[in-house]
């Protein structure tokens, strides 16, 4: 396997880190509505759910480092990546890091959703 271009590899990363922060924020929307709908005497313990609001901010803030740091890394600096294959459990993360493809819309299914 040939080495990747470091800079190209944050780039991806920072990427994948703001789709993230994308979900999170959707998901930050809908809680007042979920909440609204709960019994009083369910929502006692729901203040994890500001927790929503941090993480998706904390995302978008990686995302950002990530990306100002791919443009601030030598040109010729490349990676071998076999390493960081073995730490991947999605199908198509590992691709994109091995191909480069254009991103996938991370998240967008047919609107079914599917528990697991």
């Amino acid at each position: 396997m040939s080495p990747r271009p470091i800079s190209r590899l944050l780039h991806i990363l920072a990427e994948e880190t703001d789709d993230l922060a994308g979900i999170a924020q959707s998901l930050d929307n809908l809680i007042p509505e979920l909440v609204a709908q709960l019994p009083e005497n369910a929502t006692a313990n729901l203040h994890d759910l500001q927790r929503v609001d941090a993480l998706w901010q904390h995302l978008r803030d990686i995302s950002r480092v990530l990306k100002t740091v791919s443009t601030s890394v030598e040109a010729e600096a490349r990676l071998d990546i076999t390493l960081l294959l073995t730490q991947v459990r999605l199908d198509y993360f590992r691709h994109r890091l091995l191909n480069d493809p254009v991103k996938p819309d991370l998240g967008c299914g047919d609107g079914k959703p599917i528990l697991f």
